[in-house]
């Protein structure tokens, strides 16, 4: 993976698509009669709280009143004036049995249970009700980073970010191109699996990235210049350092490629190095951006600088285009 200290930021290839459930929408949010129906029941319960809560006490009461009232029939302990000052003369026997009593304490005990409950649920309302009411809010930051997750990718698709937008990241950042366009390079390297190892810090023999996957190792040495392809120095030393580090070819990956004389094509056959424009770059994003989006990448006329009508690489330097 990226070295962290090289790294800038997140990787938008592999930068996961954002999902309603990760800004806590469900199914039924994203319907809105669902999620107006919802409220409207979450309202109402909120509504009769006051009335739930009292009942819950009542209804018991009233049950056992009932029943005693059924059974007995003899509430004429209750027209008795109670006070402090005749609390010892009261009739004892007046009273109802202790049955009687076990059960109006045990339906006090269900009244409390009951409403216990329907705290519970006022305060689940409360938080459905929260959830609902931010629904929209929620939903409008679910698209504002799917748009952004999408359009990271999207400009990487275009030859103007790869040729201009590099240097204008370089330059917020006191950085020079070439090292952003490495990490960038980078960044799509690890997107087809390849474990990567930015060398900017030192840059050390010539080599911006180390990479190592499926096909084998490699050393890779990349040039933004807008000028033209790499000079035959940095070839003969991608090629030197590919023999150092005994790695199974070199990349020399540029915005235009080298000029085609007799010393690429050697190093090229016999140097086991491959040559990249950006229509290579731009190609492999065109295929990832179709792949992560399930989207048609857009239309962009710069690419036809660095690819075929078909979406394969042009296999000559832009100026010598014409000559052919």
């Amino acid at each position: 993976m990226l070295s962290g200290a090289d790294a800038m930021g997140p990787n938008p290839w592999t930068a996961p698509r954002p999902t309603a459930a990760a800004h806590g929408l469900t199914a039924d949010d994203l319907d809105d009669d669902k999620l107006a129906d919802a409220m409207d029941a979450t309202k109402k319960e909120l509504k009769q709280f006051g009335a739930r809560y009292l009942s819950s006490f009542i209804v018991p009461l009233s049950v056992v009143g009932v029943v005693y009232y059924v059974l007995v029939g003899d509430f004429s302990f209750v027209r008795t004036p109670i006070s402090l000052s005749t609390l010892p003369a009261i009739d004892l026997a007046r009273l109802p049995a202790w049955e009687w009593a076990a059960y109006l304490g045990a339906s006090l005990i269900l009244a409390a249970v009951a409403a216990h409950f329907q705290s519970l649920g006022y305060k689940k309302a409360k938080v459905a009700r929260e959830h609902y009411a931010t629904a929209g809010e929620r939903y409008r930051a679910f698209q504002e980073a799917e748009r952004q997750w999408i359009n990271e990718q999207r400009r990487r698709t275009t030859a103007a970010f790869w040729q201009q937008d590099i240097r204008k990241i370089a330059a917020g950042k006191g950085m020079k191109p070439n090292d952003v366009f490495a990490q960038e390079v980078g960044k799509l390297f690890v997107a087809w699996g390849w474990m990567v190892k930015l060398n900017q810090r030192s840059h050390d023999y010539g080599v911006d990235i180390f990479a190592n996957g499926k096909e084998g190792s490699a050393v890779v040495q990349c040039s933004h210049s807008a000028d033209g392809g790499p000079a035959a120095s940095e070839v003969r030393d991608l090629a030197g350092s590919r023999h150092a580090f005994d790695a199974d070819y070199g990349l020399m990956i540029s915005i235009h490629p080298p000029s085609a004389t007799r010393q690429n094509e050697f190093f090229s056959e016999r140097g086991q190095l491959e040559f990249w424009h950006l229509g290579h770059i731009l190609e492999q994003a065109l295929v990832l951006f179709k792949q992560r989006t399930g989207e048609n990448p857009p239309e962009d006329s710069g690419r036809s600088q660095f690819l075929n009508r078909d979406g394969t690489p042009i296999a000559w330097h832009v100026g010598e285009q014409a000559a052919e």
